[in-house]
């Protein structure tokens, strides 16, 4: 067994982190407090090759796998959790839907515009309702055939990127007569009796900007709808897989940094005439953190190995997903305590990082409905 990356993947590894150091990390503290998302970034990133990393090439994309997405989405989270988001959204949800599923027209008028941050091609990805979240066959927002195109009606909630999104891939129930009946639309933010709502407060990432999606007689053309009728919760399915890789590599990235800094911390504070790094109960909190982020990252570089030589993985991405995510939350929690008072106040990161982890265990599968996935695979 080789655990070692290769020469390419560590340098592009360093690359990564140089550029996230340099652009997104001066940047983090501030965009937290406005929540306002630096959209000029996604063109910096897709110049730089970031946003196309695991498409082909034959779109603009730089023919990579999911570890690669895995390294990339780990130093990103660890600059900025919150501007992170709306990358993971563009990129792992809209973007792969589209490449995973879409034809080669949607692949040229999305795909490609969406590698290169053109303008009108950043993307959102449309599926939680207001009774509808993780029954994701439960959506009630309906699409009816109408000659050559379709008429959608119903709302979308808690749509990451959707105030600054161009185009939203969403479901709508296609037939309602049959279970499972759904299928999946690109909808252009300009199409008539579509509104987004003012972004909604949370607890974290607040440069991601969340919002309710309505759709009031919104006609899309068939060329839009995306894979076959019918089948859009497979399609999601599918799509969804990966992204949980990507998830976990976000969350070993908050993890990482928090850690990092509560080291620096215990390091540096003197109490009772020693470090506080010296008090056996620290090192012992630290050891299991450190512990818990190797852990985590060997789960998430096995399920993205597994699917880039294409292997079963779905069993292996959900478990590192479910261990990354709440693995996280812990760190992140117990960094902020370590550093007493002072991991406290706003002007620290470690609250930054304590708030924004906790969404990872809601988004791409919550830890309870990933169990229920593992349970199935393992035959239970």
């Amino acid at each position: 067994m080789n655990f070692a990356l290769t020469e390419e993947q560590e340098t592009f590894r360093r690359a990564t982190r140089a550029f996230a150091e340099k652009e997104i990390a001066p940047i983090a503290a501030e965009r937290d407090e406005t929540n306002v998302y630096p959209v000029e970034l996604l063109q910096l990133m897709a110049n730089l090759g970031y946003l196309g990393l695991k498409f082909p090439s034959e779109y603009g994309g730089g023919d990579g796998g999911n570890l690669d997405a895995a390294l990339v989405f780990e130093e990103l989270a660890a600059a900025s959790a919150g501007i992170t988001l709306g990358i993971y959204c563009h990129v792992v949800l809209a973007l792969t839907a589209i490449a995973r599923i879409g034809n080669d027209d949607q692949k040229r008028r999305y795909l490609a515009p969406g590698i290169r941050a053109e303008a009108e091609k950043i993307g959102a990805f449309g599926s939680t309702e207001a009774g509808a979240g993780s029954d994701i066959a439960a959506i009630s927002t309906r699409a009816e055939r109408d000659g050559d195109g379709y008429v959608l009606n119903g709302a979308k909630l808690f749509c990451t990127n959707s105030p600054i999104a161009d185009f939203i891939v969403l479901s709508s129930v296609t037939d309602a007569t049959r279970g499972g009946g759904i299928s999946l639309f690109i909808v252009d933010r300009g199409a008539p009796g579509l509104s987004v709502s003012q972004p909604i407060r949370t607890l974290g990432m607040h440069p991601a900007q969340t919002a309710e999606v309505v759709l009031e007689n919104v006609r899309v053309p068939v060329e839009n709808r995306l894979g076959e009728e019918n089948r859009g919760v497979p399609n999601m399915l599918t799509a969804f897989a990966e992204g949980r890789i990507v998830a976990a590599a976000f969350a070993i990235g908050i993890a990482r940094v928090a850690f990092d800094l509560a080291r620096k911390y215990v390091l540096d504070r003197v109490q009772f005439g020693q470090p506080i790094a010296r008090n056996q109960v620290i090192q012992h909190r630290l050891a299991d953190m450190d512990t818990e982020i190797q852990a985590a990252r060997l789960l998430t570089h096995q399920a993205a190995w597994l699917a880039d030589h294409g292997r079963p993985f779905v069993k292996e991405a959900s478990q590192a997903k479910v261990f990354a995510t709440e693995a996280a939350a812990r760190i992140a929690a117990q960094a902020m305590h370590l550093q007493g008072a002072y991991g406290y106040v706003i002007e620290s990161p470690a609250q930054r990082y304590y708030r924004d982890t906790h969404v990872l265990e809601i988004g791409e599968g919550t830890s309870e409905i990933l169990r229920n996935v593992i349970a199935k695979q393992l035959g239970l």
